[in-house]
């Protein structure tokens, strides 16, 4: 500043000097006056150091004036630069004269690039049709808000919503628009149509299903009570249907809750070293009476010395559903294998194989995907909800792991849980 200040100075007393020769020149020139005269001398150095002096004034305003201008422009254009919408300074023929830093990276373009291209270049190409060549006065006033898809420079087409204003600056007519990328509300906003929906029918099926298991108890425990020449098969028979519809009632509830903590965040993850063995056959004894009244098999193959790091109280819904499912689904005295192995990436997989119906293509596409409760009935007409598997997909998730089937027509299904161990999950 010091150094700015002195050239200043000296500019001024260079103009005073050459101000005072000048003059001198001219009292020489036309008056015919010597220069050299004291009275002469006094005269220019007055006049001429005057008018050095204000024009010192005046370029050292002038160069404030500027340096403030400069500091402005680099505040409101690193201001501009740091916004995470798009901004673009257009003509009325679309040409992009200006943008920020994000208005070029949003499309994939450079700065450079981008002032070479008009809005025709950033929408798809059934949209850039449409678009007139010079956009017509009665869009030039006001306030525009829209929400549209544009192209980024690989192709990509994605959402936008777009806040635009016309204004006059130096006589020239400028669109100003700020462009967001709105890819991932809009992703939110399906995601939780779909949540809904799902949510909506699942409680749908649950209410109708609940509704109907405690129909069966109550009209046969009815009929029991009533009915007083019933033969002793028949008294079976119906206490067999009490039975059944109570533990069809007791799973579907025993889900409820599950998924109910789950939704809610009332159990947390605390992993312990548990041999594996262990649950399953802790999970097969809950499931062993409806596998004895088919005369199913659970066969475990997994390695007795086989350990792994998880949490029972999400790894018991997962396989007890996971079984019931094959249970269901296998044929009378058929048998299911229970295996686990470590694939290449040091993961175990737990596998559940059964010898039942199977499942066709269309129905694995959408076995795990939202909005689709629903459950086809077993082959000894046991009827369910379509939770337990949301219930498996939603408690492995929550374990970082994956899940997904292998299955064909009448040649049984395969469902594979991978568990990440937790020092993968949390990266050590």
């Amino acid at each position: 500043m010091k150094t700015k200040s002195k050239s200043v100075l000296f500019t001024g007393i260079t103009s005073g000097i050459s101000i005072i020769l000048l003059l001198s020149f001219l009292q020489f020139l036309f008056l015919k006056i010597n220069p050299f005269t004291v009275p002469s001398l006094a005269l220019s150095i007055v006049f001429g150091g005057t008018t050095g002096f204000f024009i010192a004034l005046l370029i050292n305003k002038n160069q404030k004036k500027t340096r403030s201008i400069q500091e402005s422009e680099i505040k409101f254009r690193t201001l501009i630069d740091l916004s995470l919408d798009g901004i673009y300074v257009e003509n009325e023929r679309g040409e992009i004269l200006d943008c920020n830093t994000m208005g070029h990276q949003m499309f994939g373009y450079t700065r450079e690039e981008m002032l070479q291209l008009t809005i025709k270049d950033l929408v798809p190409d059934e949209f850039a049709e449409l678009l007139p060549d010079v956009i017509p006065e009665d869009m030039e006033t006001g306030e525009v808000y829209v929400e549209r898809e544009n192209k980024k420079k690989d192709g990509t087409i994605f959402p936008t919503e777009i806040n635009s204003k016309f204004i006059n600056l130096n006589g020239n007519k400028r669109l100003i628009a700020y462009v967001r990328d709105i890819t991932e509300r809009k992703k939110a906003e399906n995601d939780l149509r779909e949540l809904i929906a799902s949510k909506n029918k699942l409680f749908s099926v649950i209410g109708h299903d609940l509704r109907s298991f405690y129909s069966n108890i109550v009209s046969f425990s009815d009929i029991l009570l009533t009915e007083s020449g019933l033969e002793k098969e028949q008294d079976q028979e119906f206490i067999s249907h009490i039975q059944q519809s109570a533990k069809q009632a007791d799973e579907l509830l025993q889900n409820i809750l599950d998924w109910a903590s789950l939704e809610t965040n009332h159990i947390t993850f605390t992993p312990v070293l548990i041999p594996l063995n262990k649950i399953i056959g802790e999970v097969s004894l809950q499931v062993s009476n409806r596998a004895g009244l088919k005369g199913v098999k659970i066969i475990s193959q997994v390695p007795n010395d086989l350990s792994i790091y998880t949490d029972k109280k999400f790894l018991h819904p997962i396989l007890r559903n996971l079984l019931a499912n094959a249970i269901k689904y296998s044929f009378k005295k058929g048998n299911i294998y229970v295996d686990c192995q470590i694939n290449e990436n040091g993961t175990p997989v737990i596998s559940i194989k059964d010898e039942g119906t199977g499942m066709s293509a269309d129905k694995l596409k959408s076995i795990f995907k939202e909005g689709t409760a629903e459950s086809l009935p077993g082959t000894g007409n046991e009827r369910g909800t379509g939770l337990g598997l949301k219930i498996c997909k939603d408690f492995t998730e929550k374990l970082k792991g994956k899940i997904y089937v292998e299955s064909a027509p009448e040649k049984g299904s395969t469902f594979y849980v991978e568990l990440p161990q937790p020092q993968k999950i949390n990266g050590k």
